[in-house]
């Protein structure tokens, strides 16, 4: 399906999908424009970037390329968590992008899921918990199916309505084994919490080793769509978890130096996939077939 060429790329019936993406797009940006959220545009090069490190499931760090611009070396943008981070510290107390990631992962089981370009509608909020992401995450999905119902697809979206279940990452191994199984055998939407990963995920200082993490996982086996967290906003702790992870705080240094002044603030965010939803709702196999021109780890893009 995905090894295609140009003229199957050019070829395809597309359309449809691309009209439902646009629906999905138009629903997502204008429930959180009513909810009062200021709407930022996408950096692409940056100093600095999200470094998805450490991350237990993946089998090898994730390097972002880096190209030279004007003499300074700049990285070619995993996701903008690290810009929402400072974009709260301007003021900007609710905040969304839609926001284009690069990730050259070396994966080379083609899993149907994963893009090594794709777009996410990423947010975040001063203050908030992590309670008041899902809920507004649970909001959005079940208005969004709701309306997706009347669009004449060829398939049933699902009825939910919040709140969706809620699973520990311990406890989804301990009853399904996996996410991925946990994904297949479930119905509904469902969250997945408490998750060792970045730096920058706040750790429950009630609970040392535990996470005020969580990511939103689709049924019928299409996993996950959404991932976010509260935040990391004091120096100190940045610091030592960086440390611990063994990642370079001089290629950190000018989010270090915002967080050292401390102009950080408390918050919680998350970013959705475009590409994944979209996928979902119109009942894809495979990522690709949602992607014009489509961007699969381990095979050569065409066009």
């Amino acid at each position: 399906m995905v090894d295609m060429n140009a003229l199957q790329i050019v070829t395809r019936k597309i359309e449809p999908t691309i009209e439902v993406q646009t629906k999905v797009i138009d629903y997502m940006t204008r429930y959180m424009v009513e909810r009062g959220f200021k709407w930022l545009l996408p950096v692409m090069l940056s100093s600095i970037t999200d470094p998805l490190w450490p991350d237990p499931a993946a089998e090898e760090a994730l390097r972002p390329p880096e190209v030279e611009v004007y003499g300074s070396k700049l990285r070619l943008t995993h996701s903008m968590i690290l810009h929402k981070q400072m974009a709260i510290a301007m003021g900007l107390d609710r905040i969304f992008i839609l926001s284009p990631n690069i990730r050259l992962e070396g994966r080379s089981a083609d899993d149907g899921r994963h893009a090594y370009e794709f777009t996410q509608l990423d947010f975040e909020i001063a203050g908030a918990s992590m309670d008041d992401v899902m809920g507004l995450i649970e909001g959005m999905i079940s208005g969004l199916f709701r309306e997706a119902r009347s669009w004449g697809l060829e398939r049933e979206v699902p009825r939910v309505r919040p709140p969706f279940k809620r699973f520990t990452l311990w406890e989804i191994e301990e009853e399904f084994g996996s996410e991925e199984e946990a994904s297949r055998l479930m119905e509904e939407p469902f969250w997945i919490t408490d998750i060792e990963r970045e730096f920058y995920d706040r750790e429950d200082p009630e609970r040392p080793g535990h996470f005020r993490n969580y990511d939103l996982y689709l049924p019928e086996g299409y996993g996950e769509v959404s991932s976010g967290g509260e935040r990391e906003w004091e120096y100190e702790v940045i610091v030592r978890k960086m440390r611990k992870a063994g990642i370079s705080l001089e290629a950190f240094r000018p989010y270090l130096e915002v967080a050292k002044a401390g102009l950080l603030k408390p918050s919680a965010g998350a970013g959705i996939g475009i590409e994944r939803l979209v996928r979902y709702i119109v009942g894809a196999k495979h990522v690709a077939e949602v992607q014009p021109f489509p961007r699969i780890p381990g095979i050569p893009a065409v066009i």
